[in-house]
């Protein structure tokens, strides 16, 4: 009786590693996905032609912001290379995302890593940054539209 007991518990035990070992694993891909240092070839281009020889990101966020169910955790843009970098979290990449003072350039949009989508934009001035970025949380339909606006500041 006694062994099956240790069984049982040792069992146990070994589930419970592989959960939080599972659990530690998707957070720290996630952290990944978020912190990633992207490059299109807009930005090599500048990157090559920059005095330095390097790209200077500003970060938009101070922390991640949370509105209707969609998480942006990092926006990062690059000046020399008029680049935007957004970093979101439970966004159907199916949907419109856009900056709201250019509402007709489109993102590309990478494919979900660890429940986060990337959305790049190029040729953005800095002076479209401050209307800041839009989800539109339509239906499947198309029928409705719900814009979400996420204020983009330093």
């Amino acid at each position: 009786m006694a062994k099956t007991k240790k069984l049982w518990l040792a069992v146990a035990a070994m589930a419970a590693l592989v959960a939080i070992s599972g659990l530690a694993w998707q957070a720290a891909g996630k952290y990944q996905a978020v912190h990633a240092e992207l490059r299109t070839a807009r930005m090599e281009q500048a990157e090559a032609a920059a005095p330095d020889g390097g790209l200077q990101a500003q970060e938009l966020l101070a922390q991640p912001a949370a509105q209707d169910g969609v998480t942006l955790h990092r926006a990062a843009y690059y000046p020399q290379a008029q680049t935007l970098i957004c970093f979101f979290e439970d966004e159907d990449p199916n949907r419109d995302i856009y900056l709201a003072a250019l509402p007709d350039i489109n993102a590309t949009i990478l494919p979900e890593e660890y429940g986060i989508t990337t959305a790049i934009f190029e040729d953005v001035p800095p002076e479209a940054l401050a209307g800041g970025i839009v989800v539109d949380l339509t239906d499947w339909q198309f029928e409705c539209s719900q814009p979400v606006t996420f204020a983009l500041g330093g």
